[in-house]
């Protein structure tokens, strides 16, 4: 993860950076690295000109997978837009940050270690062998705790639900949720500029997944949650007024995820809950100006029908007429890209959602995505080599547009018999006619949220770490929806979970479109400000200051 540097090379980078960007008013970053390298400011620098030249040319192959985010991340030139947008006077809001996957190890560990020390040992260490794996335990370090955190490279997000146990096992009480939120505030202020954050968390836990359940929180109320966090981040408001945030009670998709031993099912579950805030607003009226939206979260694949929105409809009704927004986790993963559309679809007519997170199912390009999904299973086919069920090349095949006279062709495909020329041909047929339905059933979508209105929160680590959607970071359409006109946001979802920070996600955006996004309107998304005008001055703010 990139972090601030102190460095002498990394202070000139930042120093020479924002000289460039602010005479230049904040132009793409591939043009503001040609002008850096030929400026007669840094004509007595060659290391800054060499630097910017190579890195310039780095952004180039990675446009072309010459190389990987991780060598733009890691080069010095990266170190100093870090340095530059750390020190940027205006604040960034963090659209989209989860409770449990923002907690360091640093918080965890010694609340964890008391855990393991105590009386419920063995559940906590039978719950961490069966999630972590054999080598999981001992824990007796804060890098052990560090080490279970982070999602492994080839895990993606099913396994990310479940490492984030850990933070569930110490926040159990109301104290727990106020010291967290505390040091999260201090901790995202800090270190990364963020004066803002719209806070995911769960206000109830309860479930009949065993896997889920965790020691204490019987004893755990909604208010403990709530009252909690509110606490610990007006405590720090206190002392940096300029903090701000929003908490945003969280609630499970799924059916199985309600109270089984309090409710017949989840609409009366849910319905309570919406209760639960309603009547704690009323309580204590402080919360007002930071509880007024709420948002689903889950695992969202099976989840795609009208049916499926049913249950939380009425409960999302009664918020909305005291005026809450509602976002939702939509378009992230799903079983095939058609449902994924769907559910976005049905999420904006049914639930009336102001705002949807992730969304990527709006940005996949059907015809490159389908045709990739074609050449893959081509090549498996030539090899006598069968579409294992459950993956999303057997989804999709299985769900094409074929005509019923040719589903024996899709059958062949599936067991790995091999195709002729004609059903090769009738293949393509298929896939042709289902990612033409597929864009326009996107393009219409995307529209009609344009029209209403509904934002999106880019999240580019989660979205390409968690899911198989792209094949790099440079496929993500943050600027693509930036072009279309759509109201965006950023967020860092787990970012402790996902190794990441807000600044690191800034910069994998500007490395994604280098000739087409430029850094003014960057900030303009991730500080709220939309006066293009008030920008070019705290630009020359920044530049004089570091002249003083």
């Amino acid at each position: 993860m990139l972090t601030a540097q102190n460095d002498s090379l990394t202070l000139d980078l930042t120093r020479a950076l924002t000289e460039i960007i602010s005479e230049t008013n904040g132009i793409n970053l591939s043009d503001t690295l040609e002008l850096m390298s030929t400026s007669e400011s840094n004509r007595t620098k060659p290391v800054i000109q060499r630097l910017a030249v190579e890195f310039r040319n780095l952004l180039f192959q990675f446009q072309s997978d010459q190389v990987e985010i991780e060598t733009l991340l890691n080069h010095p030139m990266a170190k100093g837009l870090f340095g530059f947008f750390k020190a940027f006077p205006l604040s960034y809001r963090d659209s989209h940050t989860h409770l449990t996957g923002a907690l360091s190890a640093e918080f965890i560990y010694p609340r964890l270690k008391k855990l393991l020390e105590g009386p419920n040992r063995e559940i906590y260490e039978k719950k961490i062998l069966s999630i972590y794996g054999p080598s999981s335990l001992p824990i007796k370090s804060q890098t052990d705790v560090e080490r279970l955190l982070r999602l492994k490279d080839n895990e993606r997000f099913s396994r990310y639900l479940s490492i984030l146990m850990l933070a569930k096992f110490v926040m159990t009480d109301r104290q727990a949720h106020r010291d967290a939120a505390y040091h999260m505030a201090k901790e995202l202020y800090t270190k990364y500029n963020v004066g803002f954050i719209r806070l995911k968390f769960s206000l109830s836990r309860a479930t009949a997944d065993e896997a889920e359940s965790v020691p204490g929180l019987e004893s755990l109320t909604e208010e403990d949650v709530v009252l909690g966090l509110y606490d610990g981040f007006m405590a720090f408001k206190t002392e940096t007024p300029q903090w701000d945030f929003v908490l945003s009670p969280s609630f499970r998709k799924e059916g199985n995820f309600f109270d089984h031993k309090k409710y017949k099912s989840k609409r009366d579950h849910f319905l309570a809950q919406v209760n639960t805030v309603l009547e704690l607003l009323d309580r204590h009226p402080q919360l007002t100006p930071y509880v007024h939206e709420v948002d689903t979260v889950g695992n969202e694949a099976e989840l795609f029908r009208k049916s499926h929105f049913m249950d939380m409809k009425i409960g999302f009704r009664k918020l909305q007429y005291r005026g809450f927004k509602i976002r939702s986790h939509h378009g992230e993963v799903w079983k095939t890209l058609r449902k994924g559309i769907q559910a976005v679809d049905n999420a904006m007519n049914i639930w009336r959602i102001d705002t949807l997170e992730h969304g990527l199912s709006l940005g996949i390009n059907p015809n490159f995505y389908f045709h990739s999904m074609y050449q893959r299973v081509l090549k498996w086919n030539r090899r006598g080599e069968a579409i294992r069920p459950g993956t999303p090349e057997f989804n999709e095949v299985s769900e094409m547009d074929w005509a019923e006279q040719h589903h024996p062709i899709r059958e062949k495909l599936i067991a790995g018999e091999l195709l002729n020329e004609d059903e090769t041909r009738i293949f393509t047929k298929a896939k042709f006619h289902t990612a033409r339905e597929v864009e326009i059933y996107q393009h219409d979508v995307l529209d009609r949220m344009i029209d209403k209105g509904v934002s999106l929160v880019s999240l580019p680590s989660s979205n390409t770490k968690l899911t198989n959607s792209f094949e790099d970071y440079k496929d993500h359409p943050f600027s693509w929806w930036e072009k279309k006109g759509v109201p965006l946001g950023i967020g860092t979802d787990n970012y402790v979970t996902l190794d990441t920070n807000y600044i690191q996600e800034m910069l994998i955006v500007l490395f994604t479109d280098p000739q087409g996004l430029k850094i003014t309107k960057l900030l303009m998304v991730a500080t709220g400000e939309e006066k293009r005008p008030y920008l070019s001055h705290l630009l020359w703010q920044m530049r004089k200051a570091q002249e003083a």
